[in-house]
């Protein structure tokens, strides 16, 4: 299993400092979020009684979850513990749940594990999605975005550096040993930005300079500006490619 080991603590601090930002500028992930709601719509299932979040960040899906759900009991989990403020103005019955999911007892007897853009943060997906099927009702659901390795392919191109992403095939691979997908999808956003200061701003607002590298001088800065024009630029700007990944999944007995 390919493990990757990303710094999480980095990774926390660039989302506390998009809190104010996140929502105006995360366009793709409420894209993202309202797909997995919309997904979850046609399951059978309609009421869950005990539900678990992971990676809630500003609420984006909790906010669509409780405009389409009802739920007794509802975990939101973040490794940014400012999120639980935003969360407690939207229902009364949300348990804010601070920390590295990874390491944390994950509450039990759930009907539902929602998360949508965060898998791709975690060390070890394998040794998680065991934790999650022990956690899960045995008709309870698993309910996931991530994103597949053409995420953010330009600034992978041009700066070498970027999150390890497991493939769509990888990630079914991972999941059928211990689920069963009821239903599967990937798709290619592309958002333009008017040049290439225009992405790295825009991947500050949304948290993410949680990627591994070295601080950047100013002569890296102007390096990037030109390799990214001269590789991407179109007349409508240069490009950033988003590949979500969706799955919807429920727990196989295991003897």
């Amino acid at each position: 299993m390919q493990h990757q080991n990303i710094n999480k603590d980095k990774v926390q601090k660039g989302f506390v400092k998009s809190i104010e930002t996140y929502r105006k500028h995360a366009i793709v992930q409420e894209v993202i979020a309202s797909r997995l709601i919309n997904e979850l719509l046609r399951q059978p299932l309609s009421h869950f009684s005990k539900v678990l979040e992971i990676g809630c960040g500003p609420a984006v899906l909790t906010d669509k979850f409780f405009q389409k759900f009802n739920t007794d009991l509802y975990y939101a989990n973040d490794i940014v513990e400012e999120y639980s403020d935003i969360l407690s103005s939207i229902h009364s019955d949300i348990q804010f749940l601070g920390g590295d999911i990874e390491s944390l007892d994950l509450p039990d007897s759930l009907d539902l594990i929602i998360s949508s853009s965060t898998f791709q943060w975690f060390n070890n997906l394998d040794g998680f999605l065991t934790k999650i099927h022990k956690a899960l009702q045995p008709n309870g659901l698993l309910v996931f975005s991530t994103f597949g390795p053409d995420n953010y392919r330009e600034i992978r191109e041009v700066n070498g550096k970027g999150l390890n992403y497991l493939s769509f095939g990888k990630h079914e691979r991972l999941l059928s040993d211990k689920f069963e997908i009821l239903w599967s999808d990937k798709e290619t956003i592309t958002r333009f930005f008017s040049d290439p200061l225009g992405v790295l701003y825009h991947m500050k607002q949304t948290g993410v300079n949680g990627i591994p590298g070295k601080a950047w001088t100013k002569s890296d800065l102007m390096n990037f500006k030109e390799d990214y024009q001269d590789l991407f630029g179109t007349d409508l700007g240069v490009p950033l490619t988003y590949q979500p990944l969706y799955f919807i999944a429920k727990p196989k007995k295991i003897n």
